[in-house]
């Protein structure tokens, strides 16, 4: 138990960190991202308004010159507003071409910032409009190489990802180690507090025999004695003294199951004859209000102790009668290839979903349950039972429309 909750707290931690970290990440990557791509608009913008006047000089020109230098940091188109080529200057021999396919149909008055990839190069692309007297009479494009930023950029996702997932396995590692750590003043009072259950359902075994015993002698002894009270009040005593010894002998299996001192006699059991037995049994003392049916697969048989698995079916029977005023119960069995499945099912009042991972906790009862009789135990017992046998056991529930207990034993 303790062991899994460990496990639950450490996934539950590391879960946390992971979003929380993660989205530290990204928040940082893309506030660089874009801190680094407005410095680089800012700088086009200032590169612009230093070439801009570049279109007066050559719009008259008759010769339309594209000067090449390949070391140069930005480059620059200028075209009219009918989109004809006035000047410009280039570090990358073609881009003027591809540029204008790709933006040579835009109005000349638009403002554009467009990232660009041609040639596994990356580029960031300023268009603006070049106004005389607040007339747009042509554009530029203003330009400078973004790739060496753009493989920066990638190399550090892949370490930010890279070092979200080994962060986030060394927290899961801490949070094992510290939930351990946190586990073990829990753990050492749970197991005093197991310890203190079964000596004390130990202890109490002889008195209680003593008790019951005297009850009887003195019914026998002071028959003649005794008025009609009496005898019920001493018949009232041996109920409760009964009562008693089957909570204790309940508390003494669980407490017995925690220390791993049960032991079960195997053996081949002709489970589905044991079912029709129990079917038997069931339906002599089934309430006229209740429809019990089976389906029990023939000749299914199962290596373990016959006594364990009907009192387990007796448990799951008798809760299902005791939560079902009216309707059905099915008791089915079915054999897989692997595994022998054992369902329980009735149309009974159900429970909430919240109440199912808690019903097979001890002394753990609903709502409802506490209107019944009961001492909290059965399941916890079921539960036990099929884990002697290398079993599983859930349940799965309704309101209003019953519960199904699924047990499944492998072969």
């Amino acid at each position: 138990m303790f062991h899994k909750t460990k496990k639950k707290l450490s996934f539950l931690y590391a879960t946390l960190y992971f979003l929380l970290f993660s989205l530290f990440v990204i928040v940082l990557y893309f506030s660089l991202v874009k801190l680094m791509e407005n410095q680089q608009i800012n700088e086009l913008e200032d590169f612009y308004v230093r070439q801009e006047h570049d279109f007066f000089e050559h719009v008259n020109a008759n010769t339309k010159t594209l000067s090449y230098d390949p070391n140069r940091s930005f480059f620059y188109y200028i075209y009219t507003k009918d989109h004809k080529f006035v000047h410009g200057d280039e570090s990358f021999k073609g881009l003027k071409n591809q540029l204008e396919k790709a933006f040579g149909n835009r109005n000349p008055d638009e403002d554009l910032v467009q990232h660009y990839e041609w040639q596994e190069d990356h580029f960031l692309l300023l268009k603006k409009p070049i106004l005389n007297n607040d007339t747009v009479v042509g554009y530029i494009f203003v330009g400078k190489s973004v790739t060496s930023q753009h493989h920066f950029f990638q190399m550090t996702k892949y370490l930010l990802v890279l070092l979200t997932c080994i962060s986030t396995v060394l927290i899961g590692l801490l949070a094992y180690y510290m939930a351990g750590k946190a586990m073990v003043p829990i753990q050492w009072s749970f197991d005093k507090q197991k310890k203190f259950v079964s000596d004390a359902s130990h202890e109490l075994r002889t008195p209680l025999s003593i008790f019951y015993s005297s009850l009887e002698i003195l019914e026998v002894e002071e028959e003649k004695h005794l008025s009609p009270f009496g005898k019920e009040l001493i018949a009232d005593l041996k109920d409760e003294a009964e009562i008693m010894k089957e909570l204790i002998e309940k508390l003494l299996f669980l407490a017995r199951h925690d220390q791993q001192q049960v032991s079960i006699q195997k053996e081949t059991i002709p489970l589905s004859t044991l079912l029709q037995k129990v079917n038997t049994k069931f339906q002599r003392i089934m309430p006229p209000e209740i429809q019990f049916s089976t389906e029990i697969q023939e000749n299914i048989e199962l290596l373990g102790d016959a006594s364990k698995i009907q009192e387990l079916l007796y448990i799951l029977l008798d809760n299902a009668i005791r939560y079902t005023n009216s309707g059905t119960i099915t008791l089915a069995l079915l054999k897989n290839k692997d595994s022998v499945k054992i369902t329980v099912a009735d149309s009974g009042m159900g429970m909430i979903e919240q109440e199912l991972p808690l019903v097979f906790e001890r002394f753990y009862r609903s709502d409802a349950a506490r209107q019944r009789n009961g001492t909290g135990l059965g399941l916890a017992i079921a539960k036990a039972i099929v884990e002697q046998h290398d079993g599983k056991i859930s349940a799965t529930s309704k309101v209003d429309q019953g519960t199904t207990f699924h047990i499944e034993f492998p072969i």
